[in-house]
């Protein structure tokens, strides 16, 4: 008998389904409930998750892989894990739609989309100046799949483009590809900046007051990354000053962002729920890797996309 597959997810009841589907001759068990999560990990070989418990996987001693749902995997790493497991991700499968999003919002900013918002909320019909894109800078920290994706989507409508890379490398929509150390230079150079960073022990709280106060006045930011790089009080002080124009945060430090969170507060943010990554089949092209790294496990091959446990993404 195969072994079972486990899922831990907000949205476990969706997933039921699917796995069922993609599993048709195993177990398949779905969690929501952190108890569950905490009781049956001793059990599971094989994990899907998105936002689990922290604090538990050491006691996971059966595990062989641990299949997260985004790219992002800092609710696993950061904690000890058991022996042996294998790591994946979801890596670049979002990056289409999610350079969409994060195109949208860089529009939304220059175009001063969250003054007009604010303008209709006060029934009001003051008018304002939108700003062009073509000849902006356009700074993204972290162009790996979805920010290379994004480049070329920006570098089409005429921006100038700059990036960080672990590893630089020449892209067609880049004008300059800098190293990951080199943060400042593109903070200093951008109109607009977008955040696309692994949550690591690195990157935790880079964009601090003192990193944010090098940008341009008037300069924009977009967040796609994870709480807890951006420094979310230092971008409501900076907004409120006016040096920062205007920004844009798909994700927080805390999530879900409290409705009471002073945050929600900053003149000309933009907020929105963290589904810049999500689309109609996102859950089922989940589960299918899911089950295509559950077979190479299962033949002795690594999974695909693996994480590289020593640099965190």
């Amino acid at each position: 008998m195969p072994a079972p597959v486990h899922a831990f997810a907000p949205f476990a009841r969706a997933l039921e389904p699917l796995m069922a589907k993609a599993f048709p001759d195993r177990e398949c068990i779905c969690w929501s409930d952190e108890q569950q999560f905490v009781e049956g990990l001793p059990a599971a070989e094989f994990m899907l998750t998105l936002f689990a418990p922290r604090g538990h996987w050491k006691s996971g001693s059966r595990l062989r892989l641990i299949q997260c749902m985004g790219a992002g995997v800092d609710d696993v790493l950061g904690e000890p894990l058991p022996p042996g497991v294998r790591v994946a991700n979801n890596r670049g499968a979002a990056a289409p739609t999610m350079s969409e999003f994060g195109l949208a919002l860089v529009l939304a900013l220059l175009k001063q989309l969250p003054m007009a918002w604010r303008i209709q909320g006060e029934r009001g019909f003051d008018r304002f100046l939108p700003e062009p894109v073509a000849g902006k800078t356009l700074g993204i920290l972290g162009a790996g799949a979805i920010g290379l994706a994004l480049a070329e989507k920006a570098h089409a409508l005429g921006m100038r483009v700059i990036g960080t890379q672990r590893t630089p490398r020449p892209h067609p929509a880049l004008a300059r590809s800098l190293g990951s150390e080199e943060t400042d230079a593109v903070l200093v150079e951008a109109d607009v900046v977008v955040v696309l960073l692994p949550l690591t022990p690195a990157t935790r709280g880079l964009l601090s007051a003192e990193r944010l106060a090098l940008m341009k006045p008037g300069a924009r930011l977009v967040n796609l990354a994870r709480g807890g790089i951006v420094d979310e009080a230092a971008v409501r002080a900076a907004l409120e000053s006016g040096r920062l124009a205007s920004a844009a945060f798909d994700v927080f430090a805390r999530e879900p962002l409290p409705p009471d969170d002073p945050f929600r507060d900053a003149p000309n943010l933009l907020i929105t729920p963290h589904v810049a990554g999500g689309y109609p089949d996102y859950l089922p092209h989940v589960v299918a890797r899911f089950a295509e790294n559950v077979a190479r496990v299962e033949r002795g091959e690594p999974p695909e996309p693996q994480v590289d446990l020593s640099q965190g993404y």
